[in-house]
């Protein structure tokens, strides 16, 4: 059965930051390396290591305001949880958990930044991770 996204969390440094909007895809490619030689008669490639681009999860900016869904304390900590981590320069152990319960989990640095505003819009902040260990499924018994 399909499942809705609803319900996916993204974990930084052991702590569920609340607000997620929007993931970016998980998971990598390989890099395709060149090993034509000189009496091959068309090009020949195999498979390089695994290569990620920057994930990007997006969030809504929220402030310290009633939310009946959440305390108080979740709404306003996601993005100064996610500054602390940035301006500390750690890399720290990070997570997406689907609402099936499987995941993909890394370890790596982020940045964050405030999206552009326009007015009457809803402020919204990135969370940039740079991934520095291999991205795992928890489905799959080898890395991806």
């Amino acid at each position: 059965m399909e499942l809705l996204s609803s319900g996916t969390a993204y974990y930084l440094n052991g702590q569920n930051l609340y607000g997620l909007k929007s993931t970016p895809e998980l998971g990598g490619a390989r890099e395709k390396k060149e090993v034509t030689n000189l009496l091959d008669t068309a090009h020949r490639y195999i498979a390089g290591l695994y290569k990620y681009d920057d994930l990007v999860f997006d969030f809504y900016y929220n402030s310290a305001e009633t939310n009946p869904n959440v305390s108080p304390a979740q709404t306003a900590a996601a993005f100064r949880a996610a500054r602390a981590v940035e301006v500390s320069g750690a890399s720290v152990a990070q997570k997406v958990v689907f609402p099936d319960g499987t995941y993909f989990s890394w370890t790596g640095q982020v940045s964050t930044k405030v999206k552009k505003m326009d007015a009457d819009g809803v402020m919204e902040f990135s969370i940039v991770s740079i991934p520095n260990t291999a991205l795992v499924y928890s489905g799959d018994t080898e890395q991806q």
